[in-house]
């Protein structure tokens, strides 16, 4: 454990922790969004001590001399004295020459910029409103080579702070600020004749046109084929300008999808996903581009990369920023900058959590369960040992873990009611879980299942089946459990009676409705009657 000293307080970071964790679990209030260390919104500068070398990972030259870092991805190696930078020191200021509205949800910006003038179409600026603190990022249409202002396409956020502000009340010569350029989403000169994917959803396909037109300036010979997947015609916002360059150039292929729509006219009426895998089996030597939500990003990567495209030949912009926006709907999660909606623990009742349907195709490839059990041995014997996930299992045997998992796995796929343990939000209340370590152990099942011959669509449909969870996991500080539909503080223990069956995590035992139990209510484990009287909760209370 290492010292953290922050504005003259001292904090506590915990082994294998960042200090952007850190500092939110003991309530330090920091301004973040990608939690990956690519939009520099958490930048902060190293006043004394140690930084690792890959806290200061993609930060320039400039940045890197004036021991600036991203706590996001810092996992302190020494006590370490930091302090917030100076917003004028990261920050210029820029104008507004023009602003259009390019559909009811899409807003583009033209921007003048005499800081910003070394950039590739594709890469993503941070902008913030003047005087205040709030920040977010969005991908560059424009082509240097071609155009004087920054070009940026704004999807309008309900009850987003900074959308609704440039959509509703920014005007035509006004001073915004801007930071960047930022990101590695652009084209690659390495080979004119490759071949060229591209996928976006909603406004990610504003980057891939920055791509494009770098690709037809550099005057790229190989076939490019573009996806761009919306929620609705109208969505489609560039449909005009990616119709007409696919109809001059014979070697561009536009595929414009609205999955379940009822539509014609060229427009396909599946996702972006199954088109794809339906049209084309072999990547090798391709170069790939993705852009817009994370879990498509996630799926089309994992698709592409099995079926041999290299991994350093595919450069991604996934909207995966947290959710800063205070009484968010839910109504644009599909297309929007969300990867998840840490709701407040109150709202979030048990009742409201339910399974995925089942997958009767998973679990006969599964042999009825026969190879579920080995693939989750395999998988708990790699995360046992792995320094970033063992820390979570402290205390619980790794045949528990697969005993657990294995019923709850078993009961998502057939439908069986035979998992009676707590649901993920309650399981992992306590758990500070990032969306990067949720992607690290989703990374490692996913080679386990392809250890195991598991086919590629079902690979698919099992990672969309554990994003399905990533709400109920991912977060920034512990939630209280949630016990018979009470909150229940994050530390110490408390004694209850049950209103509905789970297991006892130390016997492993049932529990069955009306029995009383003590919770520890930061791990989340529950024991029985016998093991409250023989004081074995006592061995965990410092774990």
């Amino acid at each position: 454990m290492h010292n953290i000293r922050f504005n003259n307080i001292d904090y506590n970071c915990r082994i294998n922790e960042t200090v952007l964790e850190a500092l939110h679990r003991q309530g330090v209030e920091l301004s973040f969004s990608c939690r990956k260390g690519s939009c520099q919104v958490c930048m902060l500068k190293c006043d004394d001590g140690t930084l690792p070398d890959d806290a200061q990972n993609s930060l320039g030259e400039l940045y890197i001399s004036k021991r600036y870092f991203l706590p996001c991805i810092c996992k302190p190696v020494s006590d370490l004295e930091i302090s917030v930078i100076n917003r004028h020191q990261l920050f210029s200021s820029a104008m507004v020459y023009k602003k259009e509205f390019v559909s009811k949800t899409v807003c583009k910006l033209l921007i003048e910029s005499d800081k910003i003038t070394e950039y590739k179409p594709g890469q993503f600026i941070n902008i913030c409103r003047p005087g205040e603190g709030i920040v977010r990022s969005y991908s560059l249409v424009s082509c240097q080579a071609n155009d004087y202002y920054l070009e940026l396409h704004i999807q309008l956020m309900e009850n987003g702070e900074l959308s609704q502000w440039i959509f509703n009340e920014l005007e035509e010569e006004d001073l915004i600020d801007i930071q960047g350029p930022n990101g590695h989403c652009y084209y690659q000169q390495d080979n004119n004749n490759s071949p060229i994917l591209m996928v976006g959803t909603g406004t990610g396909i504003a980057p891939l046109i920055g791509v494009l037109r770098e690709a037809m300036e550099s005057k790229h010979q190989g076939e490019i084929h573009i996806f761009h997947e919306a929620g609705s015609k109208n969505d489609l916002y560039m449909h005009g300008l990616l119709t007409e360059i696919s109809q001059n150039n014979s070697h561009i292929i536009y595929y414009p999808c609205v999955p379940g729509a009822s539509l014609n006219n060229g427009i396909y009426t599946d996702s972006a996903k199954r088109i794809l895998a339906d049209k084309y089996s072999d990547f090798n030597g391709w170069l790939v581009y993705l852009a817009g939500s994370d879990s498509m990003v996630s799926n089309i990567n994992t698709y592409v990369t099995s079926h041999g495209a290299a991994t350093n030949r595919v450069f991604s912009d996934s909207f995966d920023l947290k959710d800063l926006r205070e009484n968010s709907a839910e109504t644009n999660e599909k297309y929007t900058n969300r990867k998840t909606d840490n709701k407040d623990s109150s709202t979030c009742l048990l009742s409201e959590v339910s399974y995925p349907e089942p997958d009767a195709e998973i679990w006969a490839e599964l042999e009825q369960g026969k190879k579920l059990t080995r693939i989750l041995s395999d998988f708990y014997n790699i995360v046992y040992k792995d320094e970033k996930l063992s820390p979570f299992f402290a205390g619980i045997t790794l045949q528990r873990s697969v005993e657990k998992v294995y019923l709850f796995l078993r009961q998502v796929f057939t439908g069986e009611k035979v998992y009676i343990g707590d649901r993920p939000r309650n399981a992992h209340h306590w758990m500070v879980i990032s969306d990067e370590l949720f992607d690290y152990r989703e990374d490692i099942m996913m080679s386990c299942l392809r250890k195991h011959n598991i086919p590629e669509h079902l690979i698919l449909r099992w990672r969309e089946i554990e994003e399905s969870f990533r709400p109920d996991i991912v977060k920034d500080k512990p939630w209280n459990k949630i016990i018979n539909g009470v909150e229940i503080p994050v530390e110490g223990f408390e004694e209850l009676v049950l209103d509905s069956g789970t297991l006892c995590d130390s016997c492993h035992g049932a529990i069955e409705v009306g029995e009383k139990v003590r919770c520890h209510v930061r791990l989340g484990t529950v024991y029985c009657t016998n093991c409250i009287s023989t004081n074995l909760t006592s061995k965990n209370q410092d774990i």
